[in-house]
């Protein structure tokens, strides 16, 4: 990953950082998918690619994330913080899985 790619997912990694969880969130289960581990395993593959290269089982866990916050977020139009919650994770997950 190139020097710009690095410092951009580390720029937004610290951005997203200071954002709180949505409280619409804990309660909702948009296609079944659980939102709380959702974002918990998305946030740990985006953490460890920081740290250096992904091992497959977390390359996997981001494309199989990545897809889901795709498919989950017309669900959470409803909810401008979630949506731009899991927008900005989604984002995330795409930069670290390019590493």
């Amino acid at each position: 990953m190139s020097d710009a790619r690095n410092d951009r997912l580390a720029h937004l990694w610290q951005d997203f950082l200071g954002l709180p969880f949505p409280q619409g969130c804990y309660r909702r289960s948009p296609a079944g998918e659980d939102l709380v581990l959702l974002e918990s395993h998305l946030a740990g593959c985006v953490s460890a690619a920081l740290a250096g290269a992904l091992d497959d089982r977390r390359r996997a866990a981001l494309r199989t994330g990545i897809a889901t916050v795709h498919r989950i977020l017309p669900e959470l139009a409803d909810d401008p913080e979630a949506a731009d919650y899991f927008t900005r994770l989604r984002e995330l997950a795409v930069l670290a899985g390019e590493r």
